[in-house]
């Protein structure tokens, strides 16, 4: 009677504290994992952030070029619209 007593009570707590320690264990490989994904997400951050700089940097030439061309442009207006002058004159 006494082994049915142990065995009402004492399986169920040691499949218990199986589980406990199971779950513990699961989580803490769930922790390491989680914690592996951010070092790599922070990674990504850091690569996104330069490569958002280097095309800053890039629209800002490419940005200066276009000034430049549309400078170069007026001034070739400008001489042309003088030699039309000339031509007309004589």
């Amino acid at each position: 009677m006494d082994a049915q007593l142990y065995l009402a009570i004492g399986l169920p707590t040691i499949v218990l504290a199986l589980g406990m320690i199971g779950n513990g264990l699961l989580f803490n490989a769930l922790s390491a994992r989680m914690t592996s994904i951010e070092g790599r997400m922070l990674a990504l951050e850091g690569r996104m952030s330069a490569l958002q700089n280097r095309l800053g940097e890039f629209e800002s030439g490419v940005s200066q070029r276009i000034d430049m061309l549309t400078g170069k442009i007026a001034e070739l207006d400008t001489r042309i619209s003088i030699l039309e002058d000339r031509s007309q004159r004589g």
